[in-house]
Parts: structure tokens; C-alpha cells; sequence
């Protein structure tokens, strides 16, 4: 199976990612556990976080850092719309 690209993105609180993908699914990623990383040390800066951009169907950031796309879809849970953003 493959994961159905990113269409569109959005930085929420506490570094979770409100995702919409291309069949049509909204989720929410949850970037905390890989800010321990090296590579992603750098989206701790509120500007450098939001500074991320769709390429190839998934997340880039302007420092290098970037997942794949079955990582976003897969590691995401389902939005609620009722959720605070």
C-alpha cells in the first residue's frame, strides 16, 4: 500500500501537524518525539518551523528535515474537528 500524498498542511500547538491528504483524510501528526533528533533540533524556532513546504507529496523543511509520507499518513491519528487548534 502506498500512502496518499500531503495536499495540504498546517503547524497547531505543541508541534502537531494538521494534515489533509490527497484521498481526502485530515489527521494530526504528532512532531514531538523526532524533535530529539539531531536533524530536527532546528524546529524548536517557531520561524523554522513554520517554514516547512509540500514537495513530492510530504513535508520539507527549510533546515533539511523532512519524513516520508507514510510516516506522516501512517503515524498520524484522525482530526477532530471539535479539537482547539
Amino acid at each position: 500500500m502506498q500512502s496518499p500524498d500531503i495536499k495540504d498542511a498546517m503547524i497547531l500547538k505543541d508541534y502537531n501537524i494538521h494534515l489533509v491528504f490527497t484521498n481526502g483524510e485530515k489527521k494530526v501528526f504528532d512532531l514531538r518525539p523526532y524533535l530529539k533528533y539531531q536533524i530536527f533540533r532546528p524546529l524548536n524556532d517557531e520561524t523554522e518551523l513554520q517554514s516547512f513546504k509540500i514537495i513530492d507529496g510530504t513535508l520539507e523543511w527549510s533546515c533539511g528535515a523532512d519524513l516520508s509520507t507514510d510516516t506522516f499518513y501512517l503515524q498520524s491519528k484522525p482530526f477532530q474537528s471539535d479539537a482547539v487548534i
